[in-house]
């Protein structure tokens, strides 16, 4: 298994390496991408910024972190609880004075939320959504949603108001709660490996693109923080084996997954880290110490999987809707197959409004179309080659993560529009220089590849085969620039 992570996570990282220096794609207002060549003079700034940004943390982390003398550990204290706070200020007064209108799938998740806090049927479910059918229809045809509206509505319920921006704190604390798991696990992880920390805040704490997403309201950051925080618990249990952290991280990642089914990266990720952390202390273990390990197992994936499929089952019968009428995943795998006027493999309205109008007899078309097209790629090298080249980088290369786009929702003439260019820069350094450190660490140890390491490899670089879905994912894209972060070796 270990050799797999190396081999794959080895390509992987390459893959988006090589496509970061060669290509850039640009997201325009109206989703549509467009992909162009790097020059060589740009080039040779993107590698001269991530050579600065390396250096200079690692001298700046040699001086500070290499004393352990109690005016070095204060320093290092103040440093980062200025910083953090400089980037609270900024998520802060980016929620408050950035207000992009909320559109699509954002709405009516939260007007679903509004619907179960306040129990009226007759104010939100007749309302005409995007996809042409009443709300009532839609979380009958995107079941995903009915979670996440769901914990939107708990909070609600907590705070006694349900105001839909109210949930961008929720996106603040996130952000937050992000940095701070970064840093824990970083933390974990020095403890065998020498670990550069400045780089570590350095890159997640000038990401700017995650601060600007916090305007958007889908369960995204949120999530993805809980994510975090379960993994640096169940990594603190295999050091103490006290039955108190996978217990913090099973409710962690219920949530996690009750608003963002990708957080299912996570679970996998997770039960594979534990089973061959299981394998590797079964000579060490008593047959009773091995029960327990393989119980918490078993406990972990049905306490974060279980509660979301409760959760839909029960507001479907509320609701007197039919949970045999989702929308097809099947129309999914078609679209990430085939051209469309986004991009290839993105969101395709004439593959995606049929698959919704016609669910029932529509999943045999579209598997004929599927071994249709996977023909053509066998016979077409070329073209496939080409294909998936260019769907890759769609996702990849745009390296503000449509945190501009979401961020110019509803407004007109945005002075946004002016800072894409420096955004994508820096964040193209940031990007290349994350994935070309974990490249080396993975290098470094391909002979003794620790479960600590695994993990983190397993979390980040193999959610790229799970970018099935052919609209780019926000979550995705931040999930694929953080959360490797901390597992730098020097």
């Amino acid at each position: 298994m270990k050799k797999i992570v190396y081999i794959l996570g080895g390509l992987f990282l390459s893959i988006v390496i090589i496509l970061n220096l060669l290509f850039t794609a640009n997201l325009d207002a109206s989703e549509h991408i467009e992909i162009s060549f790097n020059s060589i003079s740009y080039i040779v700034g993107v590698i001269l910024i991530g050579m600065l940004i390396y250096f200079a943390s690692k001298a700046i982390n040699k001086y500070l972190c290499t004393d352990v003398a109690e005016t070095q550990k204060k320093v290092r204290k103040s440093l980062f609880i200025g910083s953090l706070v400089i980037y609270i200020i900024f998520n802060i007064l980016w929620v408050i004075f950035i207000r992009p209108a909320i559109v699509g799938d954002q709405i009516h998740a939260c007007n679903l939320a509004q619907t179960f806090y306040r129990g009226n049927l007759e104010e939100f479910l007749p309302n005409m959504t995007y996809a042409g059918i009443s709300l009532k229809d839609y979380m009958q045809a995107y079941h995903q949603q009915i979670s996440l509206s769901f914990v939107f509505s708990i909070f609600f319920r907590i705070i006694h108001f349900d105001e839909i921006g109210v949930l961008r704190a929720l996106n603040v604390l996130g952000n937050i709660l992000i940095v701070v798991a970064l840093y824990k696990i970083s933390c974990q992880l020095s403890k065998k490996y020498k670990t550069n920390k400045v780089l570590l805040l350095t890159l997640i704490l000038t990401f700017i693109s995650l601060a600007m997403l916090s305007t958007f309201i889908y369960g995204d950051i949120p999530s993805l923080a809980l994510c975090l925080f379960s993994v640096y618990f169940m990594m603190r249990y295999t050091e103490t084996k006290k039955v108190i952290y996978p217990i913090f991280a099973s409710v962690f990642t219920m949530i996690a997954y009750m608003m963002r089914m990708n957080s299912l990266i996570f679970i996998i990720a997770t039960v594979i880290y534990l089973l061959m952390n299981l394998f590797k202390e079964f000579k060490e273990n008593s047959y009773k110490q091995t029960l327990v390990n393989l119980l918490i197992i078993a406990i972990y994936i049905v306490f974060s999987i279980l509660p979301s499929s409760l959760v839909k089952t029960y507001y479907l019968n509320k609701y007197d809707l039919d949970k045999n009428k989702a929308y097809p995943n099947i129309s999914y795998f078609l679209m990430a197959m085939e051209e469309g006027p986004r991009a290839n493999g993105w969101y395709n309205e004439s593959i995606g409004e049929p698959a919704l109008k016609n669910s029932e007899n529509i999943k045999e078309e579209y598997l004929s179309r599927i071994k249709s097209r996977l023909s053509y790629f066998s016979q077409n090298v070329g073209y496939t080659f080409d294909f998936y080249t260019m769907k890759i980088a769609s996702m990849w290369t745009e390296n503000t993560y449509s945190a501009i786009r979401n961020n110019m929702e509803g407004q007109t003439n945005s002075q946004l529009e002016k800072i894409v260019k420096p955004l994508t820069f820096y964040q193209k350094a940031l990007l290349i220089l994350t994935c070309l450190c974990s490249l080396v660490v993975l290098i470094q140890n391909r002979k003794n590849l620790s479960l600590d390491i695994f993990t983190y490899y397993f979390c980040g670089r193999f959610c790229i085969p799970y970018i099935m879905g052919s609209k780019i994912k926000v979550y995705n894209s931040i999930h694929s620039s953080v959360n490797t972060y901390c597992i730098y070796k020097y």
